[in-house]
């Protein structure tokens, strides 16, 4: 049965830990993927976080029965700038720093783009740029390993610098430390124009087989290196493009059948809801952890 928890940022804008601690306990207690600054913006900036300052954020959502599972810091680690993209680094490093005080010791990014806003870039895919992010990664697994902590990398398709299972497990293998972990958003990582069947083409709603296999394939890299799922629905449109930012169990990726499979190889992490739509997440939730 898996446990399932949310987004933060999804529920809007609060002006306390202690309203988006009640604004959750009043739908479904459970987990959440914090990313502060954008759930609360008066918190204060990162630059001024400080172990008391966390630890009273923490204790203020458990009051009402929610708790962080991972702490939401995506940052661009590619940025093109290398001041900015220091500067993110030291961003992630902060959060890395105070995982204890957030009572979760996973932090997670996305890998970013060449685009400085974060947008599309065609020239991300260049391999050149995974030489950047390890950099960046580095430093990051150094803090860590520092603050006994663990960095954790979602993979975006076509966006983003680790675009592939491929590419992804070649990150795998270069850092075999266990601060290192993954984020599996399936419909992050599935191909921009779809699942391939095994003739090549892609279909409007693939295959139960071709899904089987994209999971299976990124499962086998994953392995136990999985710290948390992240859930929302794609449909593909009329013209044969990914739309991705639906809420879970409302397009066609099959849900059931992907908690079936982390059970047959008794992989047991946090799923956090994204996308939802809060008048209908409680029903969401209570049938995702039914599965």
């Amino acid at each position: 049965m898996p446990e399932v928890g949310y987004r933060a940022h999804d529920f809007g804008s609060f002006g306390s830990a202690s309203a988006l601690g009640e604004r959750i306990e009043s739908i479904r207690k459970g987990c959440i993927q914090l990313a502060l600054n954008k759930v609360i913006p008066s918190a204060k900036p990162w630059e001024e976080w400080d172990e008391e300052y966390i630890s009273g954020i923490r204790d203020d959502l458990l009051k009402h029965g929610v708790w962080v599972a991972m702490i939401g810091c995506y940052i661009n680690p590619v940025h093109p700038v290398k001041e900015v993209r220091d500067m993110e680094v030291k961003r992630f490093e902060k959060s890395l720093n105070l995982a204890k005080a957030f009572g979760c010791p996973y932090v997670g990014t996305e890998t970013g783009t060449q685009n400085p806003d974060g947008g599309y870039s065609v020239y991300t895919a260049d391999p050149k740029f995974m030489d950047v992010f390890f950099e960046s990664l580095d430093k990051m697994l150094d803090a860590a390993e520092k603050y006994d902590s663990y960095v954790a990398i979602e993979a975006v398709a076509r966006s983003h610098t680790m675009s592939t299972i491929e590419r992804m497990q070649k990150m795998l293998e270069k850092y075999p430390t266990k601060r290192l972990k993954v984020i599996f958003d399936p419909v992050n990582l599935l191909p921009y124009t779809g699942i391939k069947e095994k003739d090549g083409v892609s279909l409007k709603i693939p295959s139960e087989e071709a899904e089987h296999r994209f999971v299976s394939d990124a499962l086998d890299v994953y392995g136990d290196r999985l710290a948390a799922i992240h859930c929302k629905d794609y449909v593909i449109d009329d013209d044969g493009f990914k739309l991705g930012d639906i809420p879970a169990l409302t397009g066609i990726f099959r849900w059931k059948a992907f908690a079936e499979e982390l059970r047959r190889r008794n992989i047991d992490v946090p799923w956090l809801l994204e996308n939802h739509n809060p008048l209908t997440v409680k029903e969401t939730a209570d049938t995702i952890a039914a599965f």
